[in-house]
């Protein structure tokens, strides 16, 4: 899911699994919230990929927007993307047909759906079983507010 004509040389082809490390507490964190106030459902996460400079995600900032999508939201959110001819509607259609079981079975408690979108792509992560939970990013995030609320604030 590199973008073309990337300037993200440090990342050397697929940056996703460094960035989601990076960022897993507030991925986590959003997953949880979400999950308490909507039920199931799923994390978007949009990628800046307009940096006008090198960037290694291990080491770098990279700008990224969250935001929790609710399970009876996700179907009008993908078409969305294929109305503008984002997608394809070929991947559209494959991507909710995994969507909705991934959703009506993960366990919240312990795994996040994560759909990762960086123009013009979007991919989705099933992140299963984590060493540190949903619930748990919730917690950390609190205690250390002051570190997080920027990136939390639309």
């Amino acid at each position: 899911m590199r973008p073309s004509n990337s300037v993200w040389q440090g990342n050397f082809g697929y940056w996703q699994n460094s960035f989601i490390h990076n960022n897993i507490l507030v991925i986590g964190y959003t997953g949880w919230k979400g999950f308490q106030l909507f039920g199931r459902g799923v994390v978007i996460c949009d990628v800046d990929t307009k940096v006008t400079h090198p960037t290694n995600t291990s080491v770098d900032t990279v700008p990224f927007t969250l935001q929790f999508l609710p399970s009876d939201l996700i179907r009008f959110y993908l078409r969305s993307f294929q109305d503008c001819q984002a997608i394809s509607q070929s991947i559209c259609s494959s991507m909710i047909s995994s969507i909705f079981p991934a959703v009506a079975t993960y366990n919240p408690y312990q795994d996040i759906l994560l759909v990762l979108k960086a123009e013009p792509q979007i991919e989705v992560n099933f992140l299963h079983q984590l060493k540190i939970t949903p619930p748990d990013c919730y917690k950390q995030v609190c205690k250390r507010w002051s570190e997080f609320n920027p990136s939390l604030i639309p």
